[in-house]
C-alpha cells in the first residue's frame, strides 16, 4: 500500500503525487530540533513502520503515498535526537482524500517496555487501537479494536470482543469473540480465549469460519 515515503522542510510534498497522499506536519511546543524521525502506520489488518532522517528544526513536513483503499490511515510518530525519544505523538487520517494532518510531539508518556496499552493509556496513539510500548522508539499498533480498547489498570490493556459467546474449540482474534490482543490468535475453551499463537503480521478475522494469521 505504501509507495513512497518523502521528507521536505516546508513545501508540501504531496504536490508531486497524483493519487492518494497523505502529508504530514510535525510540530512541537517542547522538542525543538530532531535528527530521526520513527512513525508507526497502521489501515485496515495491516501495519507497517518506517524511520526517517529529517534534517534540522521542527516544524517539519513529510507525506505518505497510498496505492490502495482503505477507510482510514493511522499515524503514531516518535521524534528523536541522538537516539533518545524527545516526543511522541498520533492522529489519523481518512482516507482516499488528499489530507493533511497535524502531529504534535509531546513527552512521551512513562510506559512499560513489552506492555500492551490502548491508545493515550501511558503512550501516543489512537484510543480504539492496542499497542506494544517499544521502550527507546515509536510505539507499535498491535491491531484497531473494532468494539473499543479496555483499560486494565493491573494488567496489559485489551480489545474487547464485538460479540459472544465464542463458539467451543474455534480459533479468534483478540477482539473478534474474544477479548484479548489482535494480533494474538486464541481458542475459545469454556467461553473464554486461551492464547494460541502470535500473528507475525497480522491475525485476521474470517466471517463463518476460524479466524486465522496471515
Amino acid at each position: 500500500m505504501l509507495l513512497a515515503l518523502a521528507s521536505c522542510a516546508t513545501d508540501d510534498p504531496c504536490d508531486a503525487v497524483s493519487g492518494t497522499c497523505v502529508t504530514l506536519h510535525i510540530a512541537s511546543a517542547t522538542v525543538a530540533s530532531i535528527d530521526q524521525l520513527e512513525l508507526d502506520l497502521s489501515w485496515s489488518d495491516h501495519h507497517a513502520t518506517t524511520t526517517l532522517q529529517p534534517a534540522g528544526d521542527l516544524p517539519l513536513v513529510t507525506a505518505i503515498a497510498i496505492d490502495g483503499t482503505a477507510p482510514r490511515l493511522a499515524v503514531v510518530a516518535a521524534g528523536k535526537l541522538s537516539g533518545h525519544v524527545l516526543g511522541t505523538g498520533a492522529n489519523a487520517a481518512m482516507l482516499p482524500d488528499h489530507t493533511d494532518v497535524d502531529l504534535v510531539l509531546v513527552k512521551p508518556g512513562a510506559c512499560t517496555a513489552g506492555a500492551r496499552y490502548c491508545g493515550g493509556d501511558k503512550l501516543a496513539g489512537m484510543a480504539d487501537t492496542l499497542y506494544e510500548c517499544n521502550a527507546g522508539g515509536v510505539p507499535l499498533a498491535r491491531g484497531e479494536c473494532a468494539a473499543g480498547c479496555i483499560t486494565m489498570p493491573a494488567d496489559n490493556d485489551e480489545c474487547a470482543a464485538v460479540s459472544g459467546p465464542c463458539k467451543e474449540n474455534s480459533l479468534y482474534c483478540g477482539g473478534d469473540k474474544v477479548t484479548g490482543d489482535p494480533q494474538q490468535l486464541y481458542r475459545c475453551v469454556g467461553g473464554a480465549g486461551v492464547p494460541v499463537m502470535t500473528c507475525a503480521t497480522a491475525c485476521v478475522v474470517n466471517a463463518g469460519d476460524d479466524d486465522s494469521c496471515r
